[in-house]
């Protein structure tokens, strides 16, 4: 029914995916972009213009995801600002019903894994390996009680915000003003409470003040899923130097995020951006903090990404041309996979 998982790499454990907002059918007011079937081969749909192609097709299902090497993912549960102030924690149930159903359906290509012997599990039987993270922590309450009741469910990752502010912390603001302080009172309950249960504390959303609260707070590794470097793209949703020698210094990772306005030097939303310049946001961390500090955040169906990039098949160009580079297999496997699920192991419970 499905291609087999391509074994030219280490499967791919991607940091971050939003297929599950992108695919929601249209009509609803709150995810009116897709009505794809993941399991489905969005390849195959007819070109109809790049535009509409893009919005048909996406950048994932099982079919293109076994012939990129991509072996699963932090699957996101985000919620649009529409979303979040009507009914947060309706809406997060709502997505995770849509993760299982897709589950369900898939005769066990699709699997909703709660640990790395699962994720693993899936590999060695050419199945994708969903893992539960919220972009944003707005189906929490300041009881946190929702959160126990979503780590049974599978969740095994957490960004306290998405870019706009929670009651836990505030977010990294694409326009307006940037808040200085971090996480508050509840933000360093929550950041405790994950600890407690075993679920990975994610930066790539908060400011820079929340950060540094994070990283103090937190006596497990941070991982920024899917943020890039922001010496060679100065965009605001960006590590800088100190900020990846601090998370490295923890034990985390960083997953170099594909949108075209977070890799390219003029953070312009060109989808021309070069396979030189995404290379180089790998290269940059491995020079800067070693190899078992960065990853793949790709932001699939999330953002806007390079055309030589394309959507999940196209994994492969990237590695290749770090192998090409001089980059070792066990380089690669930490890249692929082995930074992510070396957190995953020290972190889930």
């Amino acid at each position: 029914m499905y291609p087999p998982l391509n074994r030219e790499f280490p499967p791919v454990f991607d940091g971050h995916e939003d297929f599950i907002t992108a695919i929601k059918p249209r009509g609803n007011i709150f995810g009116p972009r897709g009505g794809r079937d993941f399991l489905a081969d969005g390849a195959t749909a007819p070109d109809e213009g790049e535009h509409i192609e893009q919005s048909k097709r996406g950048h994932v299902d099982i079919p293109r995801a076994m012939r990129g090497g991509l072996g699963g993912c932090f699957t996101s549960i985000y919620l649009s600002n529409e979303r979040a102030e009507y009914n947060a924690l309706a809406y997060a149930i709502d997505e995770i019903n849509d993760v299982l159903r897709i589950a369900d359906r898939s005769e066990g290509h699709f699997r909703v894994c709660r640990t790395v012997s699962e994720v693993r599990k899936a590999w060695d039987d050419d199945a994708f390996a969903s893992v539960f993270m919220f972009e944003g922590a707005d189906p929490i309450s300041s009881s946190l009680k929702e959160l126990r009741v979503f780590y049974e469910l599978g969740l095994r990752c957490l960004a306290p915000t998405w870019s706009r502010s929670t009651i836990f912390a505030h977010g990294v603001s694409f326009g307006g003003h940037l808040p200085d302080t971090g996480l508050t009172d509840l933000g360093r309950e929550l950041v405790s409470e994950c600890n407690r249960l075993g679920i990975i504390l994610d930066v790539s959303h908060i400011n820079p003040a929340g950060f540094w609260d994070m990283l103090r707070e937190s006596k497990q590794p941070v991982i920024a899923t899917h943020s890039s470097v922001k010496a060679i793209s100065p965009h605001v949703r960006n590590l800088d130097d100190e900020q990846i020698r601090a998370l490295a210094k923890q034990g985390g990772t960083i997953g170099i995020n594909f949108a075209n306005i977070f890799l390219r030097p003029d953070m312009q939303p060109n989808s021309d951006t070069s396979l030189e310049v995404v290379i180089s946001h790998f290269e940059h961390i491995i020079n800067l903090v070693g190899e078992e500090h960065v990853s793949f955040g790709s932001d699939f169906d999330g953002t806007d990404i390079p055309t030589f990039i394309r959507d999940a098949e196209g994994l492969p160009v990237i590695l290749r041309e770090l192998q090409r580079r001089g980059h070792s297999q066990t380089t690669l496997e930490r890249i692929c996979n082995g930074n992510f699920l070396r957190v995953a192991e020290a972190t889930w419970k």
